[in-house]
């Protein structure tokens, strides 16, 4: 930014300022073009590190990490899986951002957003992608110009028991492929092998031998047999470093097989949107 931009954006933010009890705001906007223009200042108007989350009426969320008016990672999608920030190209992760903006700019309004402190301290490397860049991109994305109705469609059906038991643990092994430093897929019942690659994979450092594989599945049955009456599959559960920094454990176990994901911490949130994706559950 130059010094004249800064001086603009100060002034900008002095007279929209107020006074608010509610953490969250409600970004006005009758179209999606309208709303996107807020989200594209909200990130415009963000100098100190913060999380931002904006919310659509139907509970469609999209939360980023801003920085400098920069965009430096991406905690939660609407749909799909979070863009790579440590793998994909400028061009590429800033088209990806204007999708995701216009994305939630078209989600059922009213559209609200909460400013939050990063989990996390920003490394020195995150340099992101800029407003302009994005906002740039956002020029290609055709947006509806007319108010979008804001109903709240139903509820996805439940995912059955049947149908979770052979597809989950697979479909969350071959999603994570993006973000994974290492993969492994195996059966519930004794921890038998099934798959594995990257940092996972057979003569690599994680490798996980036969007899870890089945000591782990019979800690899962144990842990199943104690919260039977509380936990249904599938379950997911995310194992993290003190401090929140080096590599993560990401475990979705649907019963019949469980698949682990090796992950960089800061990678939680595509961890979490991947889990809403294939469940249709947030908690």
């Amino acid at each position: 930014m130059m010094d004249t931009d800064i001086l603009d954006l100060l002034g900008d933010i002095g007279r929209s300022a107020v006074a608010r009890i509610d953490p969250a705001v409600t970004l006005a906007g009758d179209t999606a073009v309208e709303r996107r223009e807020k989200v594209l200042q909200a990130i415009r108007g963000t100098v100190l590190p913060r999380r931002l989350e904006f919310t659509a009426a139907n509970g469609d969320c999209l939360a980023i990490e801003v920085n400098s008016s920069r965009v430096t990672d991406v905690f939660r999608v609407r749909v799909g899986v979070a863009p790579d920030f440590a793998t994909d190209q400028r061009e590429v992760l800033a088209a990806q951002l204007a999708q995701l903006v216009s994305d939630i700019a078209m989600a059922p309004a009213p559209l609200s957003m909460m400013s939050l402190r990063p989990d996390n301290a920003l490394e020195a490397d995150d340099v992101g992608i800029t407003f302009s860049e994005i906002a740039n991109a956002c020029t290609s994305i055709e947006m509806p110009v007319d108010p979008v109705v804001s109903i709240v469609p139903d509820a996805p059906e439940p995912v059955t028991e049947d149908e979770a038991s052979d597809s989950l643990a697979s479909q969350f092994y071959v999603d994570a492929e993006r973000f994974a430093l290492g993969r492994v897929q195996a059966s519930a019942g004794n921890g038998a092998m099934k798959r594995a690659d990257g940092d996972c994979a057979e003569e690599q450092a994680l490798h996980a031998d036969q007899e870890l594989l089945k000591n782990f599945a019979r800690d899962l049955a144990g842990w199943d047999a104690d919260a039977a009456e509380i936990l249904a599959h599938p379950q997911l559960i995310v194992m993290r470093p003190s401090g929140g920094k080096g590599a993560s454990l990401a475990v979705l176990n649907d019963g019949d097989e469980f698949s682990v994901v090796v992950h960089e911490a800061r990678k939680l949130g595509a961890i979490v949107t991947l889990w809403t994706s294939l469940t249709g559950r947030t908690e």
